[in-house]
């Protein structure tokens, strides 16, 4: 079997006992097939195994694969088709109506800028973009991760009572006129029973289809509670269990869908997933920006993870999800890109230095705990391979773990000047980009090296996908569109009758007098 060492100045073996522990210093990883044999002392690796090719040196730092923990595949960016951030419900339907794309090529796009950032591994929320396209949707995105070479958590999204708002009476038809209602009412007509029993059998289609590839593993979607009837869930529920599946889907994401869940049903939806039985170690929730200290506490109680995406929430008007509070707490958190970044890069590293600098209140004494950098590591690292139910060992370079490695240039980092006495976590945090990531290995194969991918044309698909693109929406999105411009001014007036007061107990006090 070909071996490779890893080389490192410093190489992070095990996040999560960082600060204290977890770096070895001229050190290697020594890789055999698609798995990690040993980490140890340079210089002892390669006089046992002289035979290694050796990958890096002592100018580089060697860490776990990053995993982004939340991504919906999107690779051009939503403001690159014409859609302007603005609150998540309405901004949603704009995004819903942009011009269709090529699935395969759009994933693509994003899976190479994400490697780019260190990402081997992804969470992926599946959407389908066109309507009944759930099936052939899946299988484009599949195979844009199986020809990246990048590991997939791939929860299949559906929903069975979608609406352009959050309603559950029907007090929003009724308040449209009779033609506009009917035509709201015919596009956005709620799945059938037969529609459900087809997602799950799609499920065991696709689990039969892919698994033998060993980058991709399968996950149970209700896309956002909010969306999904107490049926359908519990029979998510149900179902993943009898399939061994993890689930993931979104949940108090926005102040909206908090407010509905106090109108509608007088409970969280945190407190609706764990009465249907959702939550638990396998269950990762994307955002969770407005949970409640107790829906911290019934999270961290069942084990269920958490998927923090710092921009996405800052750019759709969502705020800033707890988590502090939920790291005092010991929730599990992972950090996710949900395909809306602040640069609109999928930029990994970017991100998790806005993760590291957002949670900084200026209260307490002197000021409120925050994530340091080891945590944001762990987050992206340990904790969101837990938050995927991936089976193989990820976010760690111990022996027996993936071999899902990342070559940081530690000295171009540090160039001009790093002091020594800044931590090379720090350091890696504050400094990191994707022009410092040198070669990214993934199950014990280069997928980039020196900055170069291998077998991919990444310069020939970002010119197909803008070829797509250029051709504008078809009629169908076209007529979806008109029909959402029309409905807006009523949406408008809806959500304006509704009562977001009095709010929850505030976690953050920015500009705030005490």
């Amino acid at each position: 079997m070909t071996k490779t060492i890893l080389r490192g100045r410093f190489v992070v073996s095990d996040p999560a006992l960082l600060p204290e522990a977890g770096i070895v210093e001229d050190a290697g990883v020594l890789v055999a097939g698609d798995t990690v044999e040993a980490v140890g002392p340079f210089e002892a690796l390669a006089r046992a195994n002289a035979d290694a090719a050796v990958l890096g040196s002592d100018r580089h730092m060697v860490i776990p694969g990053l995993i982004n923990a939340h991504h919906h595949g999107r690779g051009l960016a939503a403001i690159r088709l014409g859609v302007l951030d603005d609150t998540l419900e309405r901004w949603m339907l704009d995004w819903f109506a942009q011009a269709p794309l090529d699935v395969y090529l759009d994933t693509l796009h994003a899976n190479l800028r994400m490697i780019r950032s260190g990402v081997t591994t992804v969470i992926h929320s599946g959407y389908a973009r066109t309507p009944h396209a759930i099936e052939a949707e899946t299988r484009a995105a599949l195979a844009a991760y199986v020809d990246a070479g990048l590991r997939v958590a791939y929860a299949v999204g559906f929903e069975d009572r979608l609406w352009p708002v959050h309603d559950e009476d029907g007090r929003f038809l009724a308040s449209l006129p009779a033609e506009l209602a009917e035509r709201t009412r015919t596009t956005f007509a709620p799945a059938s029973a037969g529609d459900v029993d087809e997602y799950f059998a799609l499920m065991d289609h696709l689990r039969e289809d892919y698994g033998g590839e060993a980058l991709v593993t399968l996950l149970c979607s209700p896309s956002w509670p909010i969306w999904c009837s107490d049926a359908f869930l519990e029979r998510v529920a149900m179902e993943a269990r009898r399939r061994g599946l993890g689930i993931h889907t979104h949940a108090l994401e926005s102040p909206l869908e908090r407010a509905w869940y106090e109108r509608c049903r007088g409970e969280s939806a945190v407190v609706q997933l764990h009465n249907l039985g959702l939550l638990g170690p396998k269950t990762s929730l994307a955002h969770g920006t407005w949970l409640s200290e107790d829906d911290i506490a019934l999270v961290a109680a069942t084990g269920t993870s958490v998927c923090h995406n710092a921009s996405s929430n800052l750019r759709l008007h969502n705020g800033i999800a707890p988590v502090a509070r939920m790291l005092a707490a010991g929730v599990n958190l992972g950090i996710g890109m949900d395909s809306y970044t602040l640069n609109g890069e999928d930029d990994m590293l970017e991100e998790m230095r806005l993760v590291a600098a957002l949670h900084r209140q200026p209260t307490g004494a002197p000021f409120s705990a925050h994530p340091q950098s080891g945590d944001v590591l762990r987050m992206a690292t340990v904790g969101g391979a837990r938050a995927s139910a991936i089976e193989a060992r990820l976010g760690t370079l111990l022996a027996g773990s993936a071999a899902d490695a990342v070559l940081i240039d530690f000295a171009a980092l540090s160039h001009p000047y790093l002091d020594p006495r800044v931590s090379p976590i720090d350091g890696l945090i504050a400094l990191a980009r994707p022009k410092h990531v040198d070669t990214v290995m993934i199950a014990g194969k280069l997928v980039l090296e020196k900055g170069r991918f291998r077998g991919v044309d990444e310069a020939g698909i970002e010119a197909q996908l803008a070829a797509v693109a250029a051709r504008g929406p078809d009629s169908a999105h076209q007529a979806f569109a008109a029909l959402i411009d029309e409905l807006k001014p009523h949406i408008a007036r809806y959500y304006e009758t509704w009562a977001l007061e009095p709010a929850p107990a505030s976690f953050y006090q920015v500009n705030r007098r005490r």
